[in-house]
């Protein structure tokens, strides 16, 4: 038993020894370093990056001791900016703002390593904001040239494209810039101009950026002495004032001419050195106003100089009864849809021939087109009420005078590919004083009033052409191109 005893208590002592032995030796492993310490940056010396919108900066950082990154600027910002308890090895992310400011930037950041000596210094260069900044010359050059400035303010080193010889004699084309942006001035010199009026840009620009502005130089002037700056003449579409007389301010002696497309209609002439007579000769038949147009020209030849195009505005000869919405004006074409409005005129009606041109015609149910010349004064009123399906009447009322009415029926088929009407008002035959109203359609006589009544025109003034849409719905309209009045002596030439 007693030896028993002897013998665990040896096994408990050794064991005891050989724990305390390794413990021993583990607490010396790592009380010790793996190595030497070190830290290795795979960062460049320098970096650039852009004023505005730059990119971020990355490297890495492998160490055995723990390190810090410091940055000496606010707007330049590593993360992270030191080692984890749990890493040493890390991927650094340089993060920057734009800079607003007119001049470059330099951060340093800073690494230092736990137990190292020395550090590493990464510097960072950011450029200033592309700042340019021109202020034109926004005057009009006078014909006779001269010298003009304008000013430049840029950071950036810069240069000037004309785009035209005429602006091509440029004191300096090109110029460094300063950090300060401070202005410079640039003067261009600009010869007379014998021809028209003209123009030419500039463009100042650096690497990132450029600015082009317009330099207009007088020439020959042909002008309207009331407004310089327009070149439109307004007339009315009808009456007296279809003649106007416009003061003209000129440097050159001048001429006019109307283009042959619109001879038809518009006259211009010269009365003097100073004053342009235009003449619209007919009504403008149209729903919306009409243009057309003269060229005042140099009475020499001048290169260059192809004459100055006046526009002539004829307004037109009709106003509108009705709300707006029960008629749609086409502007382009100048055709006027109706649905339940009426249009009347600005002119009186006499001897002669009245047409109307329409692009369709849809008469539906009991709707129906109204014509009637309305009399300014005494009985010269005459109408036709033109349905389809039923009977349409034409007659000319008054007191007095009740001309029998002539009646027809037409169907929808036949009403609604009508594309003229016309009423023909003349003498009943030569030397007579007794008159005839005819009413044609699309070139056929349909109906004639002939009562052998003295003419009303040779004591009255005449009647405002009014006509019509009478309905219930928009199914039915009717779209007019055109109404035109022509006196009694051309209205014979097509009897």
């Amino acid at each position: 038993m007693k030896k028993l005893y002897n013998n665990t208590l040896m096994q408990l002592i050794l064991a005891l020894c050989t724990f305390s032995f390794v413990a021993c030796q583990e607490f010396d492993i790592d009380s010790q370093p793996e190595g030497p310490l070190n830290i290795q940056i795979d960062a460049l010396e320098s970096y650039t990056a852009l004023a505005t919108s730059p990119s971020n900066v990355v490297f890495n950082i492998s160490s055995n001791t723990p390190w810090t990154i410091e940055s000496d600027q606010q707007w330049c910002k590593p993360t992270p900016s030191m080692s984890a308890a749990s890493s040493l090895v890390s991927e650094i992310v340089v993060t920057m703002e734009n800079n607003t400011g007119k001049k470059a930037r330099t951060a340093k950041l800073t690494i230092k390593a736990e137990g190292v000596e020395g550090t590493k210094v990464v510097t960072i260069e950011q450029a200033s904001k592309e700042d340019l900044v021109v202020v034109p010359y926004d005057e009009l050059v006078p014909t006779e040239g001269g010298s003009i400035t304008f000013t430049i303010a840029s950071n950036k080193a810069w240069e000037i494209i004309p785009s035209t010889a005429f602006l091509s004699n440029i004191d300096k084309t090109s110029g460094t810039g300063n950090e300060d942006a401070i202005a410079e001035t640039v003067t261009v010199t600009l010869p007379a101009n014998a021809g028209a009026k003209r123009a030419g840009t500039l463009t100042v620009k650096t690497e990132f950026e450029e600015y082009t502005f317009t330099i207009t130089q007088n020439g020959v002037i042909i002008e309207l002495e009331e407004d310089p700056e327009s070149t439109t003449i307004s007339m009315p579409g009808t009456g007296s004032g279809m003649e106007k007389t416009v003061l003209i301010r000129a440097n050159k002696e001048w001429k006019v001419e109307v283009p042959k497309e619109y001879q038809s209609w518009l006259k211009a002439e010269a009365l003097s050195e100073t004053e342009l007579k235009v003449t619209t000769t007919t009504t403008n038949n149209l729903m919306v106003n009409r243009v057309g147009h003269i060229i005042m020209k140099t009475k020499e030849v001048i290169d260059g100089f192809d004459g100055i195009t006046f526009d002539i505005s004829q307004g037109t000869a009709f106003w509108k009864e009705g709300g707006a919405d029960n008629y749609v004006v086409d502007e382009e074409t100048g055709y006027m849809t109706l649905y339940g409005s009426g249009i009347v005129t600005n002119y009186l009606f006499k001897k002669g021939r009245l047409a109307f041109d329409f692009e369709s015609i849809n008469l539906t149910g009991e709707d129906w087109i109204e014509f009637n010349m309305w009399p300014n004064s005494g009985n010269t009123n005459f109408h036709l009420h033109f349905y389809a399906n039923k009977e349409s009447n034409f007659t000319c009322g008054g007191s007095g005078l009740n001309w029998t009415q002539k009646t027809f029926t037409w169907t929808s088929e036949q009403t609604n590919v009508v594309k003229k009407i016309e009423f023909l008002v003349v003498n009943k035959e030569e030397g007579s004083n007794a008159l005839v109203l005819k009413l044609i359609i699309d070139g056929v006589e349909v109906a004639v009033l002939d009562n052998n009544i003295t003419d009303p025109y040779a004591t009255e003034p005449g009647a405002p052409v009014y006509f019509r849409m009478h309905t219930t719905n928009k199914a039915s309209n009717f779209t007019v191109k055109s109404i035109t009045w022509e006196p009694v002596e051309l209205s014979l030439i097509h009897i």
